[in-house]
Formats: C-alpha cells, sequence, structure tokens
C-alpha cells in the first residue's frame, strides 16, 4: 500500500513537472536563456524550482477558484431555498390560523344543531301534548259532554284523523 501511494504520488509529481516543463513560464524562461545566455547551474536550477512552484500555486488558485464558484452557487441556491422556507412557514401560519377559525365554527355549529335538537324534541312534546288535549276535548264533545273519565291509554281511544 505504501509502495502504490508513493508511486501515485511519484506520477503526479512527474505529471506537475511535464506541465510546468509546457507551461509558457518555462518556455519563456528557455527563450530568455537562448536570447542572453545561460545563468549559473544553481541559479538555473534556483529558476526552475521557482518556476515550479509558481505553476503549483497557479493550480492551487485555480482550484480555489473552482470552488469559490461552486460556494456561490450553493449560496445562491440557500438564499432562494431560505425564501422558499420563509414562504411555506407563512402558508402553514395561514393555514394553521384558518383551521382554528374552522375548528371555532364547527364548534359554534354543533352548539347551534344540540340547541336546534332540544328545540325539536320540546316542539315535538308540545305537539304531542297538544294532540292529546285535542283528542281529550274531542272525545267530551263527541260523549256529549258526560263527566266519564277520558282513557289514558293510546290504545283504549282510536285516534281521530284532523
Amino acid at each position: 500500500e505504501t509502495i502504490q501511494a508513493l508511486k501515485s504520488q511519484l506520477k503526479a509529481f512527474q505529471e506537475r513537472m511535464k506541465r510546468v516543463e509546457e507551461s509558457l513560464l518555462s518556455t519563456d524562461y528557455k527563450k530568455h536563456i537562448q536570447e542572453h545566455g545561460s545563468p549559473s547551474p544553481f541559479w538555473e536550477q534556483e529558476l526552475e524550482s521557482l518556476h515550479f512552484v509558481i505553476e503549483m500555486k497557479n493550480e492551487h488558485i485555480h482550484s480555489l477558484d473552482k470552488k469559490l464558484l461552486n460556494l456561490e452557487a450553493v449560496a445562491e441556491r440557500n438564499l432562494l431555498l431560505e425564501e422558499k422556507v420563509k414562504t411555506l412557514q407563512q402558508e402553514n401560519e395561514d393555514l394553521q390560523v384558518r383551521t382554528q377559525n374552522h375548528l371555532v365554527m364547527a364548534r359554534q355549529l354543533s352548539e347551534e344543531l344540540l340547541a336546534a335538537r332540544g328545540a325539536l324534541e320540546k316542539e315535538a312534546q308540545l305537539r304531542e301534548q297538544a294532540q292529546r288535549e285535542k283528542e281529550e276535548l274531542l272525545y267530551r264533545v263527541l260523549n256529549g259532554g258526560d263527566r266519564a273519565p277520558f282513557p289514558r291509554a293510546a290504545g283504549e281511544v282510536p285516534l281521530i284523523a284532523t
């Protein structure tokens, strides 16, 4: 594993060296040497090393630029998503208010329904009582006003259609 890691690092380093050699700075340097003569070997090695470092820094700067562009795109998407979240939160609050209003209205309607049922039952009882009184009066009128007691059981007296 260590050997493979070192081999991959060596390969990456060799690729960078090749890019440095092919770079504009390197060609400009070679052109400069041809025009003005070769500096001492020490300075030549130093210049090549500086060119290599500059190229590596250049690559690093390009990669950082790409990362920056990606981060800017992510930041824009985040802003859009934050706006959507705010909109959805507002809609959610509106829906909660509407739900509360509907619950209040449902309670009111339930109370009104109970009151109407109570009134309907009371009216049915009053109607039933009025019907019994009507039948009793009709019985007395038909029986000539004698003091015979009015039968209270519903089965004893036939109901007369009104």
